[in-house]
């Protein structure tokens, strides 16, 4: 088998699934290195007020709350504490 036939075949198998698996890495890398010029630059811009908070919180909720976070109150749930689930809930 010479070498154009082989070339011929490998570029019959590449798939798209193929292609983006061998460009993840230097899409990737190009990101990357955007969001790295992008950061240089913002840390040499200073603010226009000086900072004044000593502490801060941050809250990284990915899809909201959690219900035994809600404070809310639930009726239902009182009323079914102990039972049975009914089919109603299971459907």
């Amino acid at each position: 088998m010479d070498f154009l036939n082989w070339q011929s075949l490998e570029l019959q198998r590449q798939t798209r699934r193929h292609f983006f698996q061998q460009c993840q890495l230097g899409v990737g890398a190009l990101a990357l290195g955007s969001v790295m010029t992008q950061e240089s630059r913002a840390a040499s811009i200073q603010p226009h007020f000086p900072a004044r908070a000593k502490n801060v919180i941050f809250l990284f909720m990915a899809g909201g709350p959690s219900q035994l976070d809600l404070f809310d109150d639930k009726p239902k749930l009182r009323e079914l504490s102990g039972k049975v689930i009914p089919e109603s809930f299971v459907e």
